[in-house]
């Protein structure tokens, strides 16, 4: 009798021992999904910082070195490493007093279940302004940014920005000074062209990468999106 009541409360122990191991498990996975979420957050947030003014080698080394590396902007889609580096490498040729704020901001950020990869939106708004426009005349912009996200080494880096303009915007009051000389010009060489036009007033809503956070259900843009006329 004895024998058997020990037996059963072994039996007892043993399963609450199995059942305390996966809830410390489930725990360690929710904290490592909350870690990860704070480093990409540190990692975007960084790399609008390094955007302000324009520091290339800061940008380009938020970005994976895979192939599959990709940046889409208005124009196109910059594809691997050396579109990268061609595109943001441009802006060494910007003045000192060139300032591109964009803040990175409202991020709703998705990890995978294996937290090797994740996907991200960002609001972007900001100005963009330089010594050319005397007295100062910035551009006003408001972008959506639609991510991914790659974890190499235990460090999150840029796999695919893709941007989409809702407006760009400026007064247009102060045309440069004849003395100014030229604005510097950037030639825009993605290695695939933009197959529309996407940019505001075109109602076009860039594809959520997450589905509605209460009914669990996709999302309307795509249908709201066939019914535009996109140049």
């Amino acid at each position: 009798m004895n024998g058997r009541t020990l037996e059963s409360r072994l039996e007892s122990l043993e399963a609450e021992v199995k059942d305390l191991k996966r809830q410390v498990k489930a725990r360690d996975n929710k904290i490592q999904a909350l870690q990860d979420i704070e480093d990409i957050k540190r990692l975007q947030c960084a790399y609008g910082y390094y955007l302000e003014h324009w520091m290339s080698d800061e940008i380009i080394d938020c970005f994976s070195n895979s192939p599959e590396v990709s940046g889409t902007f208005v124009e196109g889609t910059y594809q691997g490493p050396e579109s990268i580096r061609r595109y943001f490498g441009q802006g060494r040729v910007m003045p000192p007093e060139f300032l591109h704020l964009v803040m990175q901001v409202s991020p709703v950020i998705t990890v995978a279940k294996d937290g090797k990869t994740a996907h991200g939106r960002w609001y972007g708004y900001g100005t963009i302004l330089s010594r050319f426009s005397t007295p100062l005349d910035p551009v006003y912009m408001m972008v959506i940014y639609e991510m991914d996200y790659i974890k190499e080494e235990g460090v999150w880096k840029i796999l695919k920005l893709r941007l989409n303009m809702h407006y760009a915007y400026t007064s247009g009051r102060n045309p440069p000074p004849a003395e100014s000389g030229e604005r510097p010009r950037i030639k825009l060489t993605p290695d695939e062209w933009a197959e529309y036009d996407t940019q505001y007033p075109s109602g076009y809503i860039y594809p959520f990468h997450f589905k509605h956070p209460v009914t669990g259900k996709e999302t309307s843009e795509a249908k709201r999106n066939a019914a535009l006329k996109l140049n």
